[in-house]
This record gives structure tokens, C-alpha cells and sequence, in this order.
């Protein structure tokens, strides 16, 4: 059976660099498919990066693929703002050979299975997909239904059918290493930002665990709300094994919540520092702040992290509630004090705009950001998306009645919402945090003695762009000196993207 599995990264932003990563969920599939089914299967893997400006040729090359490898199967994984471009890679594969099966999964699929069915898909593995699509491609290369495959969902006659859930994955170690033989590591690099915001690098992501305990309510829900996790011994094999056979140096985990375990995580850093490996790692999500301690900060900087992203959300302890993140915000500034003390680049991720959020609550989050020792900061909006308990409460405050409403919004746009002040207020609050975080001689001085560290030059300057162009100021609306004097260039270069309201770097 021959399988093309397309990942889609979605924006609808006009960038310079999109942020494309590996799709280790479908990496992770091929090689359980390979380990089941063996040479029965033949399998490739694809990633269309997706944006309003390029709907065109992005169905042209969908159809190129379809013509270049003729699959018997298309599974299709894609977050809920990639919705339009999975309807339209199911339609094209239909129409290039309407006995192709065609599959989706992901967050789209998982949230808002029932939308996703209202394309030409066949079905959907809901959750955690590697037993679900494994078994399924059983049924269909003996040629047999697979109506009651676990972990499923499905039209039947125009109704809506879902099979009983599939257990969780109990036992990580059990799971092969993903198949890193598909990508194309070429391709990926200096061509596409990763997640820690680098693009001249080749590296490798590491998953060392699924499920997260705590049920921060803007959340998808994929892999559970139990926490599983690799062992020590299995993390540091892969890790081995990504650096021996493709020469791979660089690594980024992206668990959702690394360190919920801290002796497991001090124990993963322990074989990195003793296997004598020159290696360098990031942290872009997974590690919450508040479960941090100063002994684990030094073992991360030790095995050779680099980078680190704290998502605090909120500095309102009423909304830190209200999300049900709960983030001891004490706790959290110390973490990033110490981290940033520990020669590790951080970054916090703020949001703006939760239901009933006030300007004070606001202004509060951008003062704890300012007089946090974050290196950098992201300041996004609340996207509401359905299936999140969030977007549920938006419903019942009046809002997003048309869900569709939602779906082509990104963090970095601003749009309507159940917060107290308007959206031209928002806006320039969000602007307003970025000019007093970033604009200020004491964090520029931060950004160029800690960047050039593990960042590039051009790297550097995207990392400063990102704030310039945000911002929407012009450089005369700085006051003279020295932060607008090593902005100068920065400015000049943001001129030409004055008139794109939606770009982004």
C-alpha cells in the first residue's frame, strides 16, 4: 500500500521565514506502520505549508504529489486553523482517485471531529493516532470494514458515528524511535524558523512524554490528561541515535510539560552531561515555570540548554484561575531569574484577552513581564478555538456563534472577544507591551551579549524585527538615543513592511 501523509502548517500571515517544524506525530506513525506491516507499506511523508496568498499553487503541488506517488492512502494532519487546506487536499486526492482513502488527524480532527467530517474524508483517528492507523491500514490491506476499529470517527449514511476510545499509550519505551529517515533535513533548514526561532541549523525534536495533568482551558486535549512518560535511558537513546547516524547536534523537546517529573528530568540531563556529547538544546514549550527548581536549571545549562520558554499567560491571579493554569507567579519569576542567571536565553509567552480581562489586568501582565529578567517576549491574543473549554465560555458569553469566525485567526492577530475594552484598545495595549519591554537600553544590552550565543546573526536581527514591526511605531517616535540608535537599521528595514497590517516576522 502506498501511503502519502501530508502535514499541514497553516498561516495567514505574510512572513518572511514560516515556522515549519518536523511532523514528528507523523514520523512517529510511519514507524509504528513500518514495525507493523513491514515492506506491505510504503510510505512518505510531506509538508504543505499553507497561507490565504497561496491557495493556488498550493493545490497544484498537492496534485503534483498525488500524480508523482499515485497513494492508496492520504492521512492528512492538521491544527483547527489548517481546516480549509485539509478540505482542500481531501477534495484534490478524491478527485485525482476517488478510491484513495483519505484520513485526518491531529487537533482539527480530535476538537471538531464532526466538522472535519464535512469534507471528502473518509475518517478520522481521533487522539492519539499510532494503534488507531495502524490497525485501520490492517483492515484495509486484508480488504476488510473497519467500522469497529478503536479511536475512530465517521459519516455512516450522513450520520456522525465514533467508535469507543482507544486506551492510551500506557508504556513509551514500547514505541519506536519515529522513522527520521523520512525528512528531509535540507528542506528544513535555512528555509524554515523551528520552534526556538532558528533557522540555519539542522536538529532533531525529542517527545519524551505525553499528557498533561493540568487543564489550562484555552488547551487542545490530544494525548490525554495523564502524564506518561519515556524513561531516562530511552530519551538519551534516541538523542544517541539522531546524533550517530545523521550527525545532529541540536535538539529541541517539545513536551508539553518536560519537567512535571523532576527527577526523571534531572536523570534525562545527567546522561547528556556524562555521555561527554557536545550537544546544544531548547526548550520552546513544555516546561512550566513554577515546577522548576535551581538544581534541575543547572543540570539543563550543564547538558547544554540554550534556550527556554516560560508561558506565564497572565500576571492576574483571578484569570490564572479563571484558565484554569493556576501558575504560582512568584514562583515562576523566580525560575526565570535563575534560568536567565544560568546563561540559558528565556522567553515568556503572554496572552492578552481572556473573557471579562480588564486593562489593569492587562497592564499587570506587561508590568511583570517588563520587570522580569526575560530576555525576550511574545504578547498574543486569545484565539478561541473550538473544542478548547475557552471557546465554550466565549459561547456562552455571546460570542463566536459562527465558529468559522475563528478558525483563520493567529496569536499574533488581534479580533474580537469577551474582554472589557475594545479591539483598538487591545491593540494598542499589546503594542504598548512590546515597546516598554523591548525598547529599553537595558534589555537590548541583554539580547546582544546572550543571543550570539546560540543564535546567528540574521537570527538576531529577525529576533529584533519581530519587535519593530509588531510595535507599529516609527523610529522617530523613539526618544533619541541609544536603544533608537541601534534600532536605526531595524526601522529602516520595517519601512517596507508598513502597509502589510497582517505581516509578522
Amino acid at each position: 500500500m502506498r501511503i502519502l501523509l501530508i502535514d499541514i502548517v497553516r498561516t495567514t500571515l505574510d512572513v518572511i521565514w514560516p515556522a515549519v517544524e518536523h511532523s514528528l506525530g507523523l514520523l512517529y506513525l510511519a514507524a509504528v506502520l513500518r514495525q507493523e506491516h513491514g515492506d506491505a507499506v510504503d510510505i512518505t511523508i510531506r509538508t504543505l505549508v499553507s497561507n490565504p496568498y497561496t491557495a493556488d499553487s498550493e493545490q497544484r503541488l498537492v496534485q503534483s504529489w498525488l500524480t508523482e506517488l499515485e497513494p492508496d492512502l492520504v492521512g492528512i494532519r492538521s491544527l483547527t486553523l489548517g481546516a480549509q487546506a485539509l478540505r482542500m487536499v481531501a477534495e484534490t486526492a478524491k478527485a485525482h482517485n476517488p478510491g484513495c482513502v483519505v484520513v485526518a488527524g491531529g487537533p482539527y480532527a480530535t476538537d471538531a471531529p464532526e466538522d472535519a467530517l464535512s469534507g471528502p474524508v473518509d475518517c478520522l483517528a481521533v487522539g492519539e493516532g499510532e494503534w488507531t492507523f495502524a490497525e485501520l491500514v490492517e483492515r484495509l490491506l486484508k480488504n476488510r470494514g473497519y467500522a469497529d476499529v478503536r479511536g475512530l470517527a465517521f459519516l455512516r449514511a450522513g450520520k456522525f458515528v465514533r467508535t469507543p476510545a482507544r486506551p492510551m499509550i500506557e508504556n513509551l519505551d514500547d514505541l519506536p524511535f519515529p522513522a527520521w529517515d523520512l525528512v528531509d533535513h535540507d528542506l528544513f533548514t535555512n528555509r524554515y524558523l523551528d520552534f526556538t526561532s532558528k533557522i540555519f541549523r539542522p536538529h532533531g525534536n525529542i517527545l519524551s512524554t505525553r499528557g498533561c495533568p493540568y487543564r489550562c482551558a484555552y488547551c487542545h486535549n490530544i494525548l490525554g490528561k495523564t502524564f506518561r512518560a519515556r524513561s531516562p535511558e530511552s530519551v538519551f537513546s534516541e538523542i544517541r541515535h539522531l546524533h550517530d547516524t545523521y550527525g545532529l547536534t541540536d535538539f529541541q523537546f517539545i513536551d508539553d510539560i518536560f519537567n512535571l517529573d523532576l527527577d526523571r528530568a534531572k536523570a534525562i540531563c545527567d546522561l547528556i552531561i556524562a555521555s561527554g556529547l557536545e550537544l546544544t538544546f531548547s526548550f520552546p514549550n513544555g516546561v512550566r515555570a513554577d515546577r522548576m527548581d535551581a538544581e534541575l536549571i543547572d543540570k539543563m545549562a550543564r547538558a547544554g540548554t540554550r534556550f527556554m520558554s516560560y508561558a506565564v499567560e497572565t500576571a492576574s491571579p483571578r484569570l490564572q484561575k479563571l484558565i484554569r493554569k493556576n501558575m504560582d507567579l512568584d514562583k515562576a519569576f523566580t525560575a526565570i531569574e535563575q534560568t536567565t542567571q544560568a546563561g540559558i536565553v528565556t522567553r515568556g509567552y503572554f496572552m492578552l484577552g481572556f473573557p471579562g480581562e480588564t486593562e489593569e489586568e492587562v497592564l499587570a501582565t506587561i508590568d511583570y513581564a517588563k520587570r522580569s529578567a526575560l530576555c525576550g517576549v511574545t504578547f498574543f491574543t486569545v484565539v478561541y478555538y473550538p473544542g478548547t473549554p475557552l471557546y465554550h465560555l466565549a459561547r456562552s458569553m455571546g460570542y463566536f456563534q459562527d465558529e468559522d469566525a475563528v478558525l483563520d485567526r493567529e496569536y499574533v492577530q488581534v479580533g474580537e472577544g469577551p474582554y472589557d475594552f475594545s479591539v483598538d484598545r487591545l491593540r494598542e495595549l499589546k503594542r504598548q507591551g512590546i515597546a516598554e519591554f523591548a525598547f529599553t537600553e537595558a534589555r537590548l544590552e541583554q539580547a546582544y551579549t546572550m543571543l550570539p550565543g546560540y543564535f546567528e546573526p540574521r537570527e538576531i536581527d529577525a529576533f529584533l524585527m519581530a519587535y519593530v514591526v509588531s510595535s507599529g511605531l516609527i523610529a522617530e517616535e523613539l526618544p533619541a538615543g541609544p536603544v533608537r540608535q541601534r534600532l536605526a537599521r531595524h526601522f529602516l528595514s520595517a519601512e517596507r513592511f508598513s502597509k502589510k497590517s497582517d505581516f509578522y516576522v
